[in-house]
């Protein structure tokens, strides 16, 4: 398991760790959010949250 906490400004180090299953960065409220294709359906990831990559390629946020 390997993890990558997304600080909002570090969009091409979890687009290299995530690959195509992320998508460009919005801002809503000053901050910037991810969308996160994981086995559950997309999800956000928020600034200060880690992406968290299992031992078969799946992907997970951890708050």
């Amino acid at each position: 398991m390997t993890k990558l906490r997304y600080t909002g400004t570090n969009f091409d180090e979890v687009k290299a760790f995530c690959g195509d299953k992320v998508l460009a960065p919005y801002f809503c409220m000053g901050f910037s959010m991810l969308s996160l294709l994981t086995d559950e359906g997309f999800v956000t990831v928020n600034e200060g949250d880690c992406i968290v990559k299992d031992d078969e390629g799946n992907f997970s946020v951890e708050a």
